[in-house]
């Protein structure tokens, strides 16, 4: 069966929330960047048993005819059923930390996918603790 993903005004509202709130996403909230909030019906994994409970997408200029964002960020349903608001917060934030924005010489923006450091595997954990996927 294909992955259905769904656009969610509620993964919206949370991830702007973060945005306006979030000192570490002072570059998203800075940039032009529009960013499209989806749920995914598909039960991902990484590996053979690793869940992944959710992505960031930078959408290929390919596609940018039929979608109207720069960046994807996805969350997998089945992964994430479960998970409390305060953990689909923390798991929304990493997934806003992978957008990379850098402005050009000309004044355009250019963006990419971040990878993540020490220091903001750090930061997270500092915040809401290592375990903070555990069901609760």
């Amino acid at each position: 069966m294909a992955e259905k993903r769904t656009q969610s005004a509620l993964l919206e509202e949370q991830g702007n929330r973060l945005i306006q709130s979030e000192p570490l996403l002072r570059h998203v909230k800075n940039s032009k960047a529009k960013i499209m909030y989806l749920e995914s019906d598909a039960k991902r994994k990484r590996g053979r048993d690793k869940l992944v409970y959710g992505q960031c997408e930078k959408v290929s200029p390919k596609n940018r005819w039929a979608i109207t964002a720069d960046f994807l960020i996805v969350l997998y349903a089945p992964n994430i059923e479960g998970l409390n608001e305060k953990q689909i917060e923390i798991l929304l934030f990493h997934e806003l930390l992978h957008i990379g924005v850098e402005e050009q010489e000309d004044g355009t923006e250019d963006y990419y996918l971040r990878n993540h450091d020490v220091e903001e595997f750090e930061e997270i954990l500092a915040a809401y603790g290592k375990n903070w996927s555990s069901k609760v």
